[in-house]
């Protein structure tokens, strides 16, 4: 997990810099690896631990730079149309 934790560190550090061109694919593969595991509950962005809850910022960090590593696209549903970054879930 260190391995992950430390591209994103990284790649949010310089994330103005950051565009779906100009991402390196090591950022591209560790941001895609941590949606996935937070996708089927293996990682949580938050999550009690004793009567504290904890805020793991490296995983904001990745979901926020995943709004970055793809560009607006129209996406066609149903009856409606809209665009957005981040694929249908559920299509």
């Amino acid at each position: 997990m260190t391995d992950l934790q430390s591209v994103i560190d990284k790649a949010f550090e310089n994330r103005a810099g950051i565009s779906p061109k100009s991402a390196e694919p090591a950022l591209k593969e560790a941001v895609a690896e941590v949606i996935a595991q937070l996708d089927c509950g293996k990682l949580r962005v938050a999550e009690k631990s004793g009567k504290e809850w904890v805020t793991h910022q490296w995983l904001k960090k990745a979901v926020l730079l995943s709004f970055r590593l793809e560009d607006n696209e129209v996406v066609r549903d149903g009856y409606t149309n809209y665009f957005d970054k981040v694929p249908a879930k559920f299509a």
